[in-house]
């Protein structure tokens, strides 16, 4: 645990960037669509609100996820700091209460206007690939990591955890937003625990009752739970992704997202 919490940043940076070129691979051998001829303008929007929104949170926050979840322990506030768990069962509760927390989060998101507005930047993405799983509106990022806080202080995870979690949920994020053509019979096997690319896809579909589903990042079972699990788009293989007010190319330039949200219309 203590290489974990002092190894951080490298662990964070090794795993993105390892997992960033391994699904492009996976991408390039497997895909479930043709991408466009020119997929560069794409990525460098979306890799520029990657680092837009890592230099916005280090400008904001004296503190990040990390640094609050020390502060929690030194002050017994969460749950597992005030009662004495057995570790491993305390690991294993913290992170499915972080998941589910995320689940709720990205739940709300779609379901609460103002946040909705935000969120829509991500889902604007017609080519969802890879690099998907990094587009979104630095707004909603500062949303999410005062969140964050607030799990954090409920739940009270170690600090270990809380890096392992976010190196996970990064990862996830990365896995199942890839362009990947998994075999059904596959496919169904990993549903039962995990997200999977061809589950989440159906989450990016043009059509807004497939869109207010499967909001899962990790665990699959949330959805299946909570009655927002869609096994398959009604438009199978032919299933359509973005939002319809982002059919313009006037909208999906870098200026016009970054400011999408501020517009009444």
């Amino acid at each position: 645990m203590d290489y974990i919490i002092n190894n951080e940043s490298f662990l964070r940076l090794s795993a993105f960037i390892t997992m960033v070129i391994l699904i492009f691979i996976v991408e390039l051998l497997f895909p479930i669509s043709v991408r466009s001829i020119k997929p560069y303008k794409r990525w460098f929007i979306n890799f520029f609100f990657v680092f837009m929104n890592t230099l916005i949170l280090r400008l904001l926050f004296p503190i990040l996820a990390v640094s609050f979840a020390a502060i929690c322990i030194k002050y017994n506030i969460g749950l597992f700091n005030y009662f004495n768990i057995n570790l491993i069962v305390a690991i294993i509760l913290s992170f499915l209460f972080l998941d589910f927390g995320m689940w709720l989060q990205h739940l709300l998101f779609h379901h609460v206007p103002f946040f909705w507005r935000f969120h829509k930047i991500h889902h604007s993405d017609e080519e969802v690939d890879f690099t998907t799983g990094i587009r979104f509106h630095p707004i909603e990022i500062i949303i999410s990591m005062m969140y964050k806080f607030i799990l954090i202080a409920i739940i009270g995870p170690s600090i270990a955890l809380v890096i392992i979690f976010e190196i996970i949920l990064n990862a996830s994020s990365i896995f199942n937003h890839g362009n990947i053509k998994i075999k059904d019979k596959y496919d169904s096997m990993l549903r039962r625990l995990i997200v999977t690319p061809n589950m989440h896809r159906i989450h990016h579909s043009v059509e807004e009752y497939e869109t207010n589903s499967n909001f899962g990042f990790n665990f699959s079972f949330w959805d299946k739970m909570f009655g927002t699990y869609k096994s398959k788009s009604t438009k199978g293989d032919n299933l359509i992704l973005g939002l319809e007010e982002f059919k313009n190319n006037k909208d999906k330039n870098i200026f016009t997202l970054m400011f999408k949200p501020f517009s009444n219309k």
